[in-house]
Formats: structure tokens, C-alpha cells, sequence
């Protein structure tokens, strides 16, 4: 079991944004973009943010009845890059309703690597160049996918990243979520807030298998994959 002095990454002070944390120098993570309000992307601008890369598929990508009305900032480029076919049906069928623990992102690889490769190199392109957010919809499983294998890679700022780090990222993307479900208005359809004692076992059994995956795709292989995709 995870212990519960787990550490978790400094969170971004972004006003409207859910599951927000700064994961290195100049790179974020977040949950879906529609969360932050006119003065939180003000407040990205205001911390350096050049860049938000959105890799949920495009029917995601919506306003929803709570969410605020903002405008964001002409400065801050945004990029949607779905690392996941919606129309592939065979993939949800082994997915359904949706991929949402890390045991499904060999699948995801398997499925979906050159989409995989591009969001990777995108990221790291991107923050090679200022300062960049990642987001999904949660801000846990594909945006966890992405970096995982991204902190993998040995020239990025900061080098690869040992498990320690790798932990805290994965750790507060499932923390950040979890505290969204105790707090949000609106109930999840198939998630639910889970109290301190069941998080902690939730967390260990994502964390196993995180950790698994990512012994599996070290820097080396990454890199080759980004090269198979021409990046």
C-alpha cells in the first residue's frame, strides 16, 4: 500500500482549474481545459504558459452547463492532438466505457503509437521552447501516459526521471481527481469520490501497474519510437 506520506507535486494556482500541477520548470499538468476561468488563464499567461496541448479525441471537447464563459489569452497557443481513434471501435470495445487505469496503456501504445509518439514529441518540442500544459479530461490517464514516457527520455530539462518522480506525477494526477469527485457538483457516471483508506489501495494497484509499464518503455525504446514516427 502507498504510504500515506506520499508526496504530491506543487499545485499551479490557476483559478477554475482542477487537477493542476506543475510537474517540472515551465511543464503542467491539468484536467480539462473549459474548467479554468478568464482569471486562471490569465494567471497561466502570468506563470509563463505558451503553450496548452489537449490530447482527448474531439467529442470531449465541449463546454459543459457549469463551466465558465472565458475567453483565452491570444498569447497562449493551443494544440488538440487526440491519442485516441474514436472511431476505433475494436479498442473501446476492450476499453469500455473508457480506458482509465495505466494496465490499459500497452493497449493504448499498441493501438494508438504514432499517435502516442506525436503528443510525446509535441510536449517536448513545446517546452524545449517555454512553457507548456498537458491536459485530458481527468488530467490522470492519458495525460499520465503521455508523461510518463516523456520524463523516460534523457535530453529533456531535468534528464529521466527516477521512479520517485515519476510516482509524484502519477500520484497527483489520481489525487487531484479524486478530491474533483468529492467536491464536484455534478456526479461522474462511472467514478466516485473514494475516502482516504480506499484511495490509498486504489492509488497502490495504479501505481504497480504504472510502474510496471513503464519498465517495460524505457528512454532508449521511447526514443526509437519517436524516431519509427518520424520525430
Amino acid at each position: 500500500m502507498v504510504s500515506s506520506t506520499t508526496q504530491y507535486l506543487h499545485p499551479a494556482d490557476w483559478s477554475g482549474a482542477r487537477n493542476a500541477w506543475q510537474v517540472r520548470p515551465h511543464l503542467w499538468r491539468m484536467g480539462r481545459a473549459e474548467w479554468v476561468d478568464a482569471t486562471g488563464w490569465q494567471q497561466m499567461l502570468d506563470d509563463g504558459v505558451a503553450t496548452v496541448i489537449d490530447v482527448r479525441t474531439p467529442p470531449e471537447i465541449k463546454r459543459r452547463e457549469l463551466d465558465p464563459e472565458a475567453t483565452v489569452p491570444q498569447q497562449i497557443q493551443r494544440l488538440h492532438l487526440p491519442v485516441e481513434d474514436v472511431d476505433h471501435e475494436p479498442f473501446w470495445q476492450r476499453n469500455a466505457p473508457y480506458p482509465m487505469h495505466p494496465d490499459a496503456y500497452a493497449d493504448t501504445m499498441e493501438t494508438f503509437g504514432d499517435r502516442v509518439a506525436q503528443a510525446i514529441a509535441t510536449v517536448r518540442d513545446s517546452w524545449l521552447g517555454g512553457g507548456t500544459v498537458l491536459h485530458c479530461t481527468a488530467g490522470r490517464d492519458r495525460t499520465g501516459l503521455v508523461l510518463g514516457l516523456l520524463l523516460q527520455i534523457p535530453d529533456i530539462p531535468g534528464g529521466t526521471a527516477d521512479w520517485g518522480e515519476h510516482e509524484r506525477v502519477y500520484a497527483s494526477g489520481a489525487y487531484g481527481i479524486n478530491e474533483h469527485h468529492r467536491t464536484s457538483p455534478v456526479p461522474h457516471p462511472y467514478e466516485s469520490y473514494l475516502p482516504p483508506g480506499d484511495f490509498a489501495k486504489e492509488l497502490a494497484n495504479r501505481l504497480t501497474s504504472y510502474r510496471r509499464f513503464l519498465q517495460q518503455w524505457p528512454g532508449e525504446r521511447v526514443l526509437e519510437l519517436l524516431d519509427r514516427h518520424g520525430h
